[in-house]
């Protein structure tokens, strides 16, 4: 008469989501562990507190760095279109770049004013010249006329020769005079086109001046922003939070005052409405009779079968590899502790029905409940079994040692 051929494996009941590592963002102090293994935590739920005084002092400090460099990037956006800049509110660092606005634009002003009074006496310099270029042609025209009289009065003798030398001198001066007042003129203007060329060469540099600060301090805010954003984020961490609706399968051995190192697993969850599953641990020698879709009785260690029932499933996944003990005790991933030197293989089984009666109200599957997991792989009969044990005693007893 042919019996099952059962495999019994060792395993916890998990959920078929993978498991939420919390873990904090940097090393910190741990000031409040607010949950505890088993609890059930709603989304946004803190489940831990850390010390926020390095990352609220880095927060504060670039919220104020930016808060200096908004107005002064207000400040510069007004120099370099030229546009006013005024502020009649209490904030000290507006009030501050409102000050050195006044104070450049006093600067600016005046060396403007100073340029401007330089050309206008140059234009008034230039406009004398040009008047007494006029009159010194005139007088000239005269004073020619006048000599060539006298040179013809001299010719005739009716005229002095020390007349003709007067007439001469004077339309000799009235020459030069008229030189100068050209050559004054013309050096108002060349000076006015230079001082007027320095005048606008100011006025560029100025405004290359602030649009190249403008720049400066635009990038400066920039990644002063982006920082805060950082800062505020890890801010925000300081409160350790749940992502979703989750079981607290377990919480790091630590406690309030102890240092948590960026990265430590601290807080595990399991997410509440994932569906659950079986983890068992199958034993090397026994997996290779073990398949994908074999049936599966699950009994629950906290209620004996025989009272309560079990539960039924079936494999989902065998591990293509085999694992040992020394690799699990580094994965932290691993649900079925064990301690078995030998090596195992790692199976999934899925609870296709709950066949539990006479529970207590109220009770439900959660993650980490142990249970025994027996694996029907076939079937044989008693015969089979009982050669099973006796050929291999036979075959080893008569074999030479």
């Amino acid at each position: 008469m042919p019996v099952d051929q059962v495999i019994t494996a060792r395993g916890l009941v998990v959920s078929q989501s993978s498991t939420i590592l919390v873990q904090p963002l940097e090393t910190a102090i741990v000031r409040s562990i607010d949950v505890s293994e088993g609890q059930h935590v709603r989304a946004g739920d803190v489940l831990a507190r850390l010390d926020p005084t390095f990352a609220e002092a880095d927060r504060v400090a670039l919220d104020g760095q930016l808060n200096s460099l908004e107005p002064e990037l207000a400040r510069l956006h007004a120099e370099a279109d030229g546009q006013p800049f005024t502020y009649s509110g209490s904030d000290p660092n507006w009030v501050l770049q409102a000050s050195i606005f006044s104070h450049r634009k006093a600067q600016f002003d005046s060396k403007i004013e100073n340029y401007e009074h330089r050309l206008q006496e140059l234009n008034s310099v230039i406009a004398r010249s040009e008047s007494d270029a006029v009159g010194y042609r005139e007088r000239l025209g005269v004073a020619q006329s006048i000599e060539d009289m006298r040179r013809q009065l001299e010719a005739t003798q009716t005229g002095s020769r020390l007349n003709s030398l007067i007439a001469k001198d004077t339309r000799v001066e009235m020459q030069r005079s008229l030189s100068n007042a050209v050559a004054t003129g013309e050096g108002a203007k060349r000076d006015q086109s230079a001082l007027a060329s320095d005048r606008d060469a100011y006025v560029r540099g100025w405004k290359a001046e602030a649009s190249q600060k403008l720049q400066e301090i635009s990038v400066k805010a920039a990644d002063t922003r982006e920082l805060l954003t950082k800062a505020n984020l890890r801010r925000k961490l300081v409160e350790i939070r749940a992502g979703l609706d989750a079981i607290v399968q377990s919480v790091a051995k630590v406690s309030v005052g102890s240092v948590m190192q960026s990265g430590q697993q601290f807080i595990t969850l399991v997410p509440a409405d994932a569906p659950l599953e079986v983890e068992a641990n199958i034993a090397g020698k026994d997996n290779g009779f073990v398949h994908v879709k074999d049936p599966v009785s699950v009994k629950f260690d906290t209620f004996p079968f025989s009272q309560y029932g079990m539960a039924e499933g079936v494999v989902r996944i065998v591990s293509p590899d085999s694992f040992n003990a020394q690799v699990e005790a580094r994965n932290p991933t691993s649900a079925v502790p064990t301690t078995n030197l030998e090596p195992f293989y790692r199976t999934r089984i899925s609870i296709n029905r709950v066949a539990l009666h006479g529970v207590p109200a109220g009770f439900q599957l959660t993650p980490g409940m142990p249970v025994t997991a027996d694996i029907k792989v076939g079937q044989r009969t008693v015969l089979t079994y009982l050669l099973g044990l006796m050929l291999p005693v036979t075959q080893e007893a008569l074999r030479e040692p």
